[in-house]
């Protein structure tokens, strides 16, 4: 701590101060030690480990020497270490040691004297290595301190557990009978001392004192050290009490294979009858607060004695199963029951709810329950579970979706996660005044203190170990750029937490396919096939049940095929606007050519209406007219029908010479229906003297060809025959278009009104063809062929008014 330099060999132990070296242990009290390690603890002692010991020299230069005759397993010592709570360790040919004031202590776990520790480390999660000829070994500060032979008990299987009045607490043994237990000196009472058989499984402190131990020999009473054993009577012979305990009224209850069996004035009577198979047999007892006796049987449910009167209670009844392990009365007067197969369950106001591992708990295999007060703590087959009487509450109430139990197992310590060593029952855990847990295992007897204050878990450090894309490493630490239709995406993950690897859990998510996490469990692998292309972010989190958890993350791109990228899809944008503009072209060259054929047939029609239909005309008309004249002027049906017939033949020839216009030049041509009525007018009545007034009203709109075509000839005939009848002065020709309200853009109906000031007529008959009179009938039919209607008001000496209304809708 002080910048120095501390420099050990053969000849001595010097430290470099201002640029030279001092001597501070010279060779005599190095005594020919050959040093191989040197350590500065948090005191400024400094530690010399050498082949013959180990040397503490004080920051006042005290020097002194350990060696085999202060506990160390072997002189020569290879490692030193100092932990974080301040204890040295020390490393040597015979194992490992740890200075306890002023000697060394063997390490429980730390090995044994062929083991030649050559390094030791301690770890950010403050686990204990230790490196040595025969492997790596870990220790630390478990949840659990675990009691076994390694630690001078007789055996590693203990069946029961539990605790006389006087504070002593008793182990009993499958193999090795009752045990005094003492973390310093034991006492071990056997078949030699008295016991009728050395396996134990139950231990009941009796209300006068005395222990009741239920053996495989029978019934003991232990009192004063001394066993006084009683046999039950069995018709196979039996001798086995699997449970035993006596109530307030001195009574003494067995669980035996026979069934339900108790001692009352030393006498035996036989309650609830076996049989010869092990279901029948009774195998953990209780007494309830109001008196009475239950009893759990291996297979037949559950029996509740008081007085005179019995209840059976089977799966019938509202059992999760009829293989009662456990059962316990709490202050409320709930009765605890744990079942093999079947959870736990509790009976309250008559009536049982159940807690299975498909609701959270640890096991379905409940072997025995203990309360510290506020939690029940279940042994069950795959380790200990520890539930809080509040989540129970909760849970039965409806108000919590599931458990959430601190279960313990192997990583807290234990050495065995099977807490049901004794067959059929086993004493399991108990609650001790001091406030300790005790349990037992298949590999030794387990304690906890559930207020010990623990130190704070460190979240486990995750880190993505390897990503591999279609066989091809991608390098983790860096953002990556996948190539084009990569089929196969691996990541592998890992988490380091070196004092249980087994309890992490893992949760993946990538970002731009995953909404939520997914759960790994404990699998360190995630695969992912045919990404679309795009950015995404890979995100592992590594946590501990209940604890801090940690994310690690990686980002990169999955590249574009080229028919997915931004310039193809312009490239394809473009060509289809291209494709869409030759296409246009094409279509007009279409109209074009068929325009031009269309100009062509009119032409040619209208050649052959001027040189056939139009000259026939002339033709008639001439002949018709040297008939008129050649005969006489009287009236006569013959002079009438002929007078219709020249008229005929000129409206005839009028409509062929009209035809013929419009197919030469139509009005139409590149102008609208407005447009065409203000040329027409004027062309219709040029030379005759007769003003014309042409009034255009209402919004511009695109008709139909068909609609400008046929009101553009109404409107012509209503001014031809203007012309040719009515003798008037003045032509008011008025165009409106009548607007849709919600679509103000858009005609609704068109209206064409043609007026003069002429002499009018009387309209009576107009509309019929009787007298050669053809164009109020052709108006009006146009007018119809366009779904609207024509009305037409003229009296003699009033002028006439013609108007068309057409629908466009």
């Amino acid at each position: 701590r002080e910048h120095h330099l501390w420099v050990a060999g053969f000849s001595g132990v010097v430290k470099m101060t201002g640029g030279k070296f001092v001597p501070v242990i010279r060779v005599p009290t190095l005594n020919s030690d050959v040093i191989t390690c040197m350590l500065e603890d948090r005191q400024g002692n400094l530690w010399i480990g050498g082949s013959t010991g180990l040397i503490e020299r004080s920051p006042a230069g005290r020097i002194r020497r350990y060696d085999a005759r202060s506990g160390l397993p072997d002189t020569f010592v290879r490692a030193l270490l100092e932990d974080r709570d301040g204890n040295l360790w020390v490393g040597t040919n015979g194992g490992l040691a740890r200075l306890d004031g002023d000697r060394f202590l063997t390490a429980p776990g730390g090995g044994n004297r062929d083991d030649l520790v050559r390094c030791l480390f301690e770890d950010r999660e403050g686990n204990l290595w230790v490196g040595a000829n025969n492997g790596l070994t870990r220790l630390r500060d478990a949840a659990f301190t675990v009691y076994g032979k390694s630690e001078g008990l007789p055996s590693d299987q203990p069946n029961t557990v539990a605790q006389d009045r006087e504070g002593h607490i008793w182990v009993g043994f499958h193999d090795a009978g009752l045990m005094l237990f003492s973390r310093k000196r034991y006492r071990l009472f056997t078949t030699a001392n008295g016991l009728p058989s050395d396996e134990i499984f139950s231990i009941r402190p009796a209300p006068s004192g005395d222990l009741l131990l239920a053996t495989r020999g029978g019934l003991v009473r232990m009192h004063n050290g001394r066993f006084q054993t009683y046999v039950p009577p069995d018709s196979l012979g039996r001798r086995v009490v699997f449970d035993a305990l006596e109530d307030t009224d001195g009574n003494v209850w067995l669980a035996i294979p026979d069934g339900l069996s108790v001692i009352h004035n030393g006498r035996f009577r036989n309650l609830i009858p076996g049989g010869p198979v092990i279901a029948t047999a009774a195998t953990v007892l209780c007494q309830a607060r109001d008196g009475a006796i239950w009893a759990g049987t291996y297979g037949r449910g559950l029996w509740r004695v008081k007085g005179a009167g019995m209840q059976h209670y089977t799966t019938a009844d509202g059992l999760s199963d009829d293989q009662i392990r456990a059962l316990y009365e709490d202050r409320e007067g709930t009765l605890w029951i744990g079942t093999f197969g079947g959870g736990l369950d509790a009976l309250r106001h008559g009536r049982f709810l159940h807690f299975t591992a498909k609701d959270g708990l640890l096991s379905d295999n409940v072997v025995s329950i203990a309360d510290d007060g506020r939690s029940l703590w279940l042994s069950t087959t795959r380790g200990i579970c520890r539930i809080a009487r509040r989540q129970l509450e909760e849970f039965a109430q409806h108000r919590l979706a599931a458990l959430k139990p601190t279960d313990y197992g192997v990583e807290d310590g234990l050495r065995s996660s099977q807490c049901s060593p004794g067959y059929p029952t086993s004493g399991g855990g108990y609650h001790t005044a001091d406030g300790k847990m005790w349990f037992t295992t298949s590999r030794g007897l387990a304690e906890i203190d559930p207020a010990a204050r623990r130190e704070p878990e460190l979240a486990p450090v995750v880190h993505i170990a390897e990503i591999t894309a279609d066989r091809r490493q991608v390098d983790p630490a860096r953002a990556g750029q996948l190539p084009p239709g990569t089929e196969r995406l691996q990541v592998r993950y890992t988490a380091i937490h070196l004092s249980a690897p087994e309890r992490v859990q893992f949760f993946y998510r990538l970002e731009g396919l995953d909404k939520d996490w997914v759960r790994a469990g404990s699998r360190r692998v995630a695969n992912f096939n045919s990404l679309p292309h795009g950015q995404y972010r890979f995100s592992v989190r590594a946590e501990l049940p209940d604890g801090p958890a940690s994310r690690q993350s990686y980002a990169f791109t999955v590249l574009p095929q080229f028919y997915e990228t931004l310039w193809f899809r312009f490239l394809c944008g473009g060509m289809l606007i291209l494709a869409g503009w030759a296409v246009y072209q094409l279509r007009l060259r279409q109209i074009r050519y068929r325009f031009a054929l269309v100009l062509e047939e009119r032409a040619r029609l209208a050649r052959e209406i001027h040189d056939t239909l139009a000259q026939g005309f002339v033709g008639i008309s001439s002949q018709l007219d040297a008939v008129a004249m050649a005969m006489p002027h009287e009236q006569s049906p013959a002079r009438k029908y002929l007078d219709i017939a020249r008229k005929m033949a000129r409206h005839s020839l009028t409509e062929a010479r009209r035809s013929v216009m419009d197919l030469r030049a139509s009005a139409l041509e590149g102008q609208d229906l407005a447009a065409a009525l203000q040329a027409g007018t004027r062309l219709w009545t040029a030379g005759s003297g007769v003003d014309v007034d042409v009034d255009i009203s209402g919004p511009p709109a695109t008709l139909p060809q068909e609609v400008e075509h046929n009101l553009l000839r109404i409107a012509q005939e209503a001014v031809t025959n203007v012309l040719k009848h009515a003798g008037a002065h003045k032509i008011c020709v008025k165009l409106h278009m009548e607007t849709n309200e919600r679509s103000p853009s858009r005609a609704r109906k068109l209206h064409l009104r043609v007026l003069d000031d002429g002499h009018g007529f009387e309209q009576d008959g107009v509309f019929s063809s009787g007298d050669g009179h053809f164009g109020l009938l052709g108006m009006r039919e146009r007018a119809e062929r366009l779904g609207g209607e024509m009305r037409l008001a003229s009296h003699p000496g009033e002028g006439t008014e013609v108007e068309v209304v057409v629908p466009l809708e």
